[in-house]
């Protein structure tokens, strides 16, 4: 289904040869790179047809009868020190299997996730999202709400390797500036909570592995801003590290550099312009209004 879906839709089959080409196209031949896009079509439908498999699986024997497990002693040595855990997770393999994955494994968490607009999917996502505890925040939950999550000793995952609308600061992605949230970063430096990667990806036929990276330190330099900016490209070159391992299970067809400095920069600057009309109507609104005299003392 993932190579019918590689031949069939045409505007993504363009856009994954076409990012894969600034990212590859220094080392590889654009026949190379065609087949690196097949590839990431076809895993993707591997992975589809994985995570219904686990749907059923609810046991912790029946969810890793396939699946190798690497570095997860990481998360169990961040839930003894009850800090709770920021796991970041990009959009590789069969990253959609790693929250029922963690639970089944006794790592208790959520994840911020935004509602999808048909009602019956997005009741169905919950459902099968919600194993065994695992919370799903929706995305505009207060900051407040989220800290409190990760200091009950929660396992927070987050997926910023991808362009949003949320504030964000551009970091170095395979060798192009690439604007990315900063949510993990404030979260880290706003917490004590341990920041980890983790991935679930396949590695040959029907055998996958669940990879916990060591904990990534959080930069504290006493300025905020070069604090989320060094943090976020800490993260950023990690998830860029675990997608060159396994580049044909990223998800290429992603617009990763769609927003560029000018058009953020731009923005800054009609926004600047926009409070300033806004206060000039302000003023005026002022001196236009009619002035009423005080009334002097006893004629109250």
């Amino acid at each position: 289904m993932g190579v019918l879906g590689f031949y069939l839709v045409k505007k993504e089959r363009l856009k994954t040869i076409a990012h894969l080409t600034t990212a590859y196209g220094h080392e590889k031949s654009s026949r190379e790179i065609f087949e690196m896009a097949r590839k990431v079509f076809y895993n993707l439908g591997r992975g589809a047809a994985e995570l219904g498999i686990k749907l059923n699986a609810d046991t912790k024997t029946a969810y890793f009868s396939n699946v190798e497990v690497e570095g997860v002693e990481h998360a169990f040595r961040a839930v003894e020190e009850g800090k709770g855990i920021i796991m970041i997770i990009p959009h590789l393999g069969c990253w959609e299997a790693l929250p029922k994955a963690w639970t089944v494994l006794g790592v208790r968490g959520g994840a911020v996730g935004k509602p999808l607009k048909n009602e019956q999917l997005n009741n169905w996502v919950l459902k099968n999202r919600e194993f065994n505890g695992f919370q799903v925040l929706p995305r505009g939950s207060s900051y407040k709400t989220i800290l409190q999550f990760l200091k009950q000793n929660n396992s927070l995952g987050m997926l910023i390797d991808q362009d949003t609308s949320v504030k964000g600061v551009f970091v170095d992605f395979f060798g192009k500036p690439a604007y990315t949230p900063i949510g993990a970063a404030m979260l880290a430096l706003d917490t004590e909570a341990v920041v980890l990667t983790s991935i679930y990806v396949r590695t040959s036929g029907n055998r996958y592995k669940l990879i916990c990276s060591k904990p990534i330190e959080t930069i504290r330099t006493g300025n905020r801003e070069e604090e989320l900016q060094l943090n976020t490209e800490r993260y950023q070159k990690a998830i860029e590290v675990e997608i060159k391992h396994y580049p044909e299970q990223w998800v290429w067809m992603h617009e990763r550099w769609k927003t560029t400095p000018k058009m953020v920069s731009d923005k800054a600057h009609q926004k600047q312009a926009w409070r300033k009309k806004r206060r000039e109507l302000k003023a005026e609104e002022i001196l236009a209004a009619p002035f009423i005299p005080r009334p002097a003392p006893g004629q109250l």
